[in-house]
């Protein structure tokens, strides 16, 4: 039984088809937006309030990332002893081939794209995907070299023993309050990633965060200068900053292709990684130089009447685009443009950041109100209804050499489909004043 028709819902249809398993599917909407395309699979599908009859006659459970298992009929089903599973945990049962697994709050479509960038580069013809682009369990369709999978919290929770080859956890700050208890309970989801794992990436600055098997190989890395010849780090040397392994300086951060120095760590994190995947330092150096980034996280868009604008969509959470910011702070003057629904967040978090870099703030979208209530007040803040309005009040105030700097810091879903699609409306709103 399948709960939930998004994206992954259809992928784990699609993939019992091929395998001639029998299968049906569960979910709230009457008229699910990918409803066409299960027709085709199974005309007979049928949708609304969980059937908890059905749920419990079931075989297995598989549950979409959008829902949760906290559910009363999918806790009474488990409670009976049906199996809850999800497709990444379904997928790791399944893949042949080495798996990087690729977790943290922030960054890791980022460092997702840029790893799979340099191991197509090294002919190692990789799967990517997961939680970005394409559904894991679609990449078992084709022959790969390996698999590089991006994880969130959601998909781990029906992990119990991820195996990677590889696996990292980038970072982790508050998130997705909405659907956890507690941050304790966020941080175990995203622990899940290294269980069983060959070799396990750590950011020294979780180091008393994860425990790992006797097994595992632990290869740390962080923002300050490594810690001895195997690990990563960011070393400076009279003001220039490098990626650093062991006593080795191998890349000066301002030769990278990627903007904002909050990605360096993105790009030691990949670095660390291509090493570990024994790719040659010099195809991974070079694609380190050119690889400009994903669109919606810090996209740059250039300058419209002398103004920069950054478009950050992909930023959900305070962290993200605190993050954004200090990556941008070079700018003399910033505007910052958040909105959207908050998730419970804590936006007190961004007060240092803004009060240190950021000029103005204009909210937007369903927390508005909530956002300026937790904000200082030590920086001129004021409240619109819509993305639209937002950015016509920054564009009032801009001068020549500002940057405008969206990173709402907020799910989208209040006014758009997604992030993305919120993101290609700014990009919209940009380019139609450059007209």
């Amino acid at each position: 039984m399948i709960v939930g028709l998004g994206k992954t819902g259809l992928s784990c249809a699609k993939y019992l088809s091929r395998k001639g398993e029998a299968w049906a599917v569960q979910d709230s909407q009457t008229a699910p937006v990918l409803l066409s395309a299960l027709r085709e699979l199974n005309p007979a599908a049928s949708f609304g309030p969980l059937d908890e009859t059905a749920l419990l006659q079931a075989q297995e459970i598989i549950l979409s990332p959008g829902v949760p298992a906290s559910l009363p009929e999918i806790q009474r089903a488990i409670s009976a002893g049906v199996p809850v599973t999800g497709d990444v945990a379904m997928f790791l049962s399944l893949a042949a081939e080495p798996v990087v697994g690729i977790t943290g709050s922030n960054g890791k479509s980022t460092v997702t794209s840029l790893v799979g960038e340099i191991l197509s580069a090294a002919g190692r013809n990789p799967g990517v995907g997961g939680n970005l682009g394409t559904p894991c369990l679609d990449l078992l369709d084709d022959a790969h070299g390996c698999y590089v999978i991006e994880m969130s919290s959601y998909q781990l929770e029906r992990v119990t023993q991820a195996g990677c080859h590889l696996a990292v956890v980038l970072n982790l700050s508050p998130d997705h309050l909405d659907r956890y208890d507690s941050l304790d309970q966020y941080y175990a989801a995203k622990a899940r990633i290294y269980s069983g794992a060959k070799t396990a990436l750590l950011n020294r600055e979780l180091s008393t965060q994860f425990r790992f098997d006797s097994a595992t190989r632990v290869v740390s890395f962080g923002s300050d200068e490594p810690q001895d010849a195997a690990s990563y780090g960011l070393r400076n040397i009279d003001g220039q900053i490098f990626l650093a392994h062991g006593a080795d300086n191998l890349l000066a951060t301002r030769d990278l292709g990627i903007k904002g120095s909050h990605n360096y760590s993105n790009a030691l994190v990949a670095l660390a990684i291509a090493d570990i995947m024994e790719v040659p330092r010099d195809i991974t150096l070079t694609i380190l130089r050119s690889y400009a980034g994903l669109p919606h996280r810090c996209e740059w868009l250039g300058a419209v009447d002398g103004v920069f604008y950054v478009n950050d969509s992909k930023s959900t959470n305070p962290e993200s685009t605190r993050a954004a910011v200090s990556g941008f702070s070079e700018f003399r003057r910033i505007h910052l443009l958040l909105g959207g629904q908050g998730k419970g967040a804590d936006f007190r978090l961004l007060n240092e950041v803004v009060g240190q870099h950021v000029t103005s703030v204009v909210l937007y979208g369903k927390d508005a109100e909530v956002i300026h209530s937790q904000l200082s007040g030590s920086t001129p803040c004021e409240i619109t209804d819509t993305l639209a309005s937002a950015l016509s009040l920054i564009r009032e105030r801009s001068q020549t050499g500002d940057l405008v700097l969206f990173s709402p810091a907020c799910a989208s879903l209040d006014q758009f489909r997604n992030f993305e699609h919120r993101g290609d409306y700014f990009r919209q709103l940009v380019q139609e004043r450059a007209k």
